[in-house]
């Protein structure tokens, strides 16, 4: 069948026209699909904006309980602080303690005693744990060095004192010491109520005082 000029330019014309129509509903539907699927950049920002403030709510939160510890000042309070002065007065009246070192004019003993702990007394060693002035302690610090030898203890104090806290557990036995190293898993460190070093301050002396006796 011959078409004419006209009539073929139409065919044409007309089979352009529903491609493009085609073209246009095929876009318009990716077109929707992807809105369908895709995220306001508004929602996007919002959500973001959102996020942000919650961990910067959360890292304030984080510094403040951190901060808080830190600043924490009932755990840096001295333990004689827990006492009234009326009950601290009288503990350091009733409480009997003594100073086991080779060095008979260590000054942390006089300093105690000028501070309120009237029965604080010091013996340069012990000659048996029957010796009286180690029975009525009630207290008990024992340097490292030098001390234990009158016994015999190969460990001198740390023998020592470890022999007394299991002759007497119900004594409290401080560990101190000026040597900064040294044994560090003897039976009497883990045994000892306390240890601390012999250069500490006369007001930590005190506050291990108080703070073995609040131990019970």
């Amino acid at each position: 069948m011959d078409l004419s000029l006209d009539t073929s330019e139409k065919i044409v014309s007309l089979i352009a026209g529903l491609i493009a129509i085609v073209g246009l509903l095929i876009r318009h539907k990716l077109a929707q699909a992807a809105k369908e699927n895709s995220i306001p950049i508004e929602v996007l920002r919002s959500e973001q904006e959102n996020t942000n403030t919650n961990n910067n709510n959360n890292a304030n939160i984080n510094t403040n309980n951190i901060s808080f510890n830190l600043s924490d000042s009932k755990s840096r309070e001295p333990v004689s602080q827990t006492f009234s002065n009326c009950d601290a007065a009288s503990i350091k009246r009733s409480t009997r303690i003594l100073f086991i070192d080779d060095d008979s004019d260590f000054k942390i003993v006089g300093i105690l005693r000028k501070m309120g702990w009237e029965c604080t007394d010091i013996v340069t060693d012990i000659e048996s744990l029957e010796q009286r002035s180690l029975l009525d302690a009630n207290i008990v610090f024992v340097d490292i060095q030098g001390v234990g030898r009158s016994m015999q203890y190969i460990d001198e104090g740390l023998g020592l004192a470890l022999a007394i806290k299991r002759r007497y557990p119900e004594k409290k036995v401080i560990i101190y010491s000026a040597q900064g190293e040294g044994e560090r898993f003897h039976e009497a460190l883990q045994e000892a109520d306390y240890n601390l070093p012999k250069t500490a301050e006369p007001i930590r002396f005190e506050d291990t005082i108080f703070r073995v006796l609040k131990n019970g």
